[in-house]
């Protein structure tokens, strides 16, 4: 008899296969660059702050930026703006910049913006996607499923992101994908350092697996209603990381 999810299994086998620890190594410290861009900057410090190398609360000036990445102060302060219109961070006139932490109050706000968004994007995912995207959108769950299987927070928080900006990107609103990137990203950081309760990545393997589903069906109200529902339990789940990190806080 054929297993259910027997595509799922088949592309698991094989990335398990021809899996490279280097793969998830992409968010090192930039590389010396000698005419670089203030996007690409901006793009790698985002990046980094993910990966905790700028960590959250963190002061960072210009002159300590602009030696880890060996490139001048103009692109430096540059991509910094941009990062500060996407609430990455906060600028410090001529002293660089501050990384914010993330408290209760973010996490509950991004997520329910996150679920409002995302289930949109969904929904014209269901209407857009081609086979070809659908067939990629299950190599990256299945990527996702390898990484939950390591119990590897920072590998899941890579994969869920590269799953996750698949899918939004599909309905070509450049302006709602915009709009979360910048924010998520001090929540993906977050959860990289707190990880995930008991049960979590088991829940979004399943969770994933629906949403992906409801879009090779073209059924629109399915796929919106996975995505609310993974957005609004990754809330709860995040917030309850919050509370753990944090014996002394208490709910207003």
């Amino acid at each position: 008899m054929k297993r259910p999810d027997s595509k799922v299994f088949r592309q698991i086998k094989t990335l398990n296969i021809l899996y490279n620890p280097q793969k998830w190594n992409r968010l090192s410290p930039m590389d010396a660059i000698n005419t670089p861009t203030y996007m690409r900057l901006r793009d790698q410090v985002r990046a980094d702050i993910i990966a905790g190398i700028w960590p959250l609360g963190a002061h960072v000036t210009l002159a300590e930026l602009s030696s880890h990445y060996q490139v001048s102060a103009n692109p430096v302060r540059e991509a910094l703006l941009q990062l500060q219109g996407e609430g990455v961070v906060a600028m410090r006139m001529n002293r660089g910049a501050v990384i914010p932490f993330v408290d209760a109050k973010y996490i509950d706000n991004l997520y329910r913006l996150r679920g409002a968004i995302q289930s949109m994007l969904v929904r014209d995912a269901a209407r857009a996607a081609t086979p070809a995207q659908v067939e990629h959108m299950q190599t990256l769950l299945a990527e996702y499923e390898i990484a939950a299987q390591s119990n590897d927070t920072a590998r899941c928080v890579e994969a869920n992101r590269d799953l996750h900006r698949y899918i939004d990107g599909i309905g070509d609103n450049q302006m709602a994908v915009d709009l979360m990137r910048g924010r998520s990203s001090l929540a993906d950081a977050f959860r990289r350092t707190v990880g995930y309760g008991s049960g979590r990545l088991a829940l979004v393997v399943a969770q994933h697996r629906h949403i992906v589903q409801a879009i090779a069906a073209s059924d629109e109200v399915a796929a919106a209603r996975a995505a609310l529902l993974h957005t609004d339990s990754s809330r709860e789940d995040l917030l309850a990381m919050f509370r753990k990190s944090r014996p002394d806080f208490r709910a207003t």
